[in-house]
């Protein structure tokens, strides 16, 4: 009987020390998943604030600063290589 007690034993801190491995991995996961809630968060509130700024500026102001940065509908964008011989 000594043998049977023995193996129950030995099996029991297998899964005691496959249980705290899985604890560890957890905690790791768990941390990776806060950054990631953090990361979403920030996105959020980024988004949320340039739909607000978006929203307050004068169709004048925005029509400047779409037309600044962006070429007109259909237009192409010139290369800065345009006209450069290799």
């Amino acid at each position: 009987m000594g043998s049977l007690f023995e193996e129950l034993e030995a099996r029991e801190v297998a899964a005691r020390v496959r249980m705290e491995e899985l604890e560890a991995e957890v905690a790791v996961l768990a941390g990776k998943l806060e950054l990631a809630r953090e990361s979403l968060e920030r996105l959020r509130i980024a988004r949320e604030t340039v739909a607000d700024v978006l929203a307050e500026m004068t169709p004048e102001k925005s029509a400047a600063a779409v037309d600044a940065g962006q070429p007109a509908a259909g237009e192409r964008l010139a290369s800065a290589y345009a006209g450069a011989e290799r």
